[in-house]
């Protein structure tokens, strides 16, 4: 099930939509790119809190680096009026992991605060 999230921030007009499902899916895609090293660290740094931040650092997903590997779902909730809950799922044909992260609005940004590599 997926809430609708009025959004009265900049990311309102990135994230077409607004709603819980979107917030994840736009935060979550950055995320799984820096893991990929498809994107740099800095290019995300304002929609990943600071813990977030040193964990995708200090994580790569090697494996993740070929082409076959990509967003495979996002599943999303709306936990309160100013966070999200979300698990994506990414892989190959072969390989299958899941992202799970929570995404909270902090002064006008969506910003992701949680992350776990399952």
């Amino acid at each position: 099930m997926t809430a609708v999230l009025t959004i009265e921030t900049p990311l309102a007009k990135t994230v077409a939509g607004s709603s819980a499902f979107a917030v994840a899916e736009f935060i979550g895609e950055q995320v799984f790119e820096v893991l990929s090293g498809r994107r740099a660290m800095h290019e995300v740094r304002e929609h990943v809190s600071r813990e977030v931040a040193g964990l995708l650092l200090a994580t790569r997903l090697h494996a993740a680096q070929g082409p076959d590997y990509r967003l495979r779902s996002v599943h999303a909730c709306l936990v309160t009026g100013f966070a999200v809950e979300a698990c994506m799922i990414v892989g190959t044909r072969y390989r299958v992991r899941a992202l799970v992260m929570r995404v909270e609005q902090d002064d006008g940004h969506w910003v992701c605060t949680l992350l776990s590599l399952v």
